[in-house]
C-alpha cells in the first residue's frame, strides 16, 4: 500500500464528521488496522468500540458506516486487486460484527430489565375501607403469582377487605399460564368471602384470550376507573 498506517488513520478520521474525541477514534482505528489478520482480536476491538460509542448515542448503522469509510481510503491507495478485495471483505465483516455486538448489548439490557421487573415487589394499595388495588406490571411467573395470592389473602384477612381489584394493564403478555394463575387467585378470594375484579382488559388482551379459548369466570372491566365504580355502585 502506498501510504502507511498513520496516514490511513489520519485520513480515516478526517473522513468522519463527529464531535467525539479524535484521540478515542484514533485508538480504535489503529487497533482495527492492527487486528486485520486476527478475527478474534477484531471482535474484541469491535465489542469495546461499540460498548463505548453507544454512550454517545451512536446507532449501529452510524458506527458501521464509519468503519466502511475505510474502504474509500484503501481503494485510493491500493492498486493490487487481490489485496484490495481482501481488505474490503474484512472491512465488511467488521461492519457486520458491529450489528452483532449491538444486538448482544440490546439483549443483555432487555434481560436485565426483565429481571429487575421480576424482582420488583408487588404493591397493594388501599382504595377505601373495603377495597384494595393490585397494579401488575411486567412479567408474572409462577413464583410471583404464588407470592401475589398469598400476599392478597393475608391483606384481606388483616385489613378485613372484601373487594379486590387486580389491574393488568401493565402486563405485556397474557398466556394460558397467566390466565390459570388468575383462576387460582379468583378461587382463593371466593373461598374467603371476598370479590375480585380484573381491570385493564385491553382489546389485544381480549383477543388473545379468545384466541387461546380461555374463559375467565371473573368479573372484568376495561379500565381501573370502571372497576372502582362497579364496586362502589354494587354492580358486583
Amino acid at each position: 500500500m502506498k501510504i502507511n498506517k498513520e496516514e490511513i488513520v489520519s485520513k480515516w478520521i478526517e473522513s468522519i464528521k463527529s464531535e467525539i474525541d479524535e484521540i478515542e477514534f484514533k485508538t480504535y482505528f489503529v487497533r482495527i488496522l492492527d487486528s486485520m489478520e486476527d478475527e478474534n482480536v477484531q471482535k474484541e476491538v469491535i465489542k469495546e468500540m461499540v460498548d463505548n460509542l453507544c454512550k454517545y448515542e451512536m446507532s449501529p448503522n452510524e458506527i458501521a458506516q464509519m468503519i466502511i469509510k475505510l474502504i474509500d481510503i484503501i481503494e485510493e491507495n491500493e492498486d493490487n486487486y487481490e489485496i484490495l478485495n481482501n481488505y474490503i471483505k474484512k472491512i465488511y465483516s467488521l461492519a457486520f460484527n458491529v450489528f452483532e455486538e449491538f444486538e448482544i448489548i440490546q439483549k443483555d439490557v432487555i434481560n436485565k430489565q426483565i429481571e429487575t421487573i421480576k424482582s420488583m415487589d408487588i404493591p397493594i394499595l388501599r382504595i377505601d375501607n373495603d377495597t384494595i388495588l393490585i397494579p401488575l406490571i411486567g412479567f408474572i411467573d409462577s413464583q410471583k403469582a404464588f407470592d401475589l395470592i398469598r400476599k392478597i389473602l393475608t391483606t384481606i384477612k388483616e385489613k378485613n377487605t372484601l373487594k379486590v381489584i387486580v389491574d393488568i394493564e401493565g402486563i405485556p403478555v397474557i398466556d394460558t399460564e397467566i390466565a390459570n394463575q388468575f383462576l387460582r387467585l379468583h378461587r382463593a378470594i371466593k373461598i374467603i368471602g371476598a370479590e375480585l375484579i380484573i381491570s385493564g382488559i385491553t382489546p389485544a388482551v381480549a383477543e388473545t384470550l379468545v384466541h387461546l379459548e380461555i374463559d375467565l369466570p371473573i368479573k372484568t372491566r376495561a379500565d381501573l376507573k370502571l372497576a372502582i365504580e362497579a364496586f362502589r355502585n354494587n354492580e358486583i
